[in-house]
C-alpha cells in the first residue's frame, strides 16, 4: 500500500482495523471451537445414556425370555382333584 497523501493517522488507523478485524475473527474462531466442543460433548452424553438403556432394556428381554424358557420347561402339576378322579 502506498501511502501517498495519505497522513500518518489514516495509516495507523487503517492497520488498527486490520489488526482489530484479525483479533474479532480469532475470537469468534475459539468461539466456535468451544460451541462445537460443547455440542460433541451432549451427544456423547446421550450417546452413552442411550446405548446404557438400551443394553439395559436388551438385558431385560433375555432375562424375561429365559424365565419364559424356564417355566414352559417346568413340569406342570395336576391338581390333587383330578388324580384322585383318575
Amino acid at each position: 500500500m502506498t501511502s501517498r497523501g495519505i497522513s500518518n493517522d489514516e495509516i495507523r488507523r487503517r492497520a488498527q482495523l486490520r489488526t482489530d478485524k484479525a483479533e474479532q475473527r480469532k475470537v469468534d474462531a475459539l468461539n466456535s471451537l468451544k460451541t462445537q466442543q460443547t455440542r460433541r460433548d451432549a451427544d456423547q452424553a446421550k450417546t452413552l445414556r442411550l446405548r446404557a438403556l438400551r443394553l439395559a432394556q436388551e438385558e431385560a428381554g433375555k432375562k424375561a425370555a429365559a424365565e419364559a424358557v424356564e417355566t414352559a420347561k417346568a413340569p406342570r402339576k395336576r391338581k390333587a382333584a383330578a388324580s384322585a378322579k383318575g
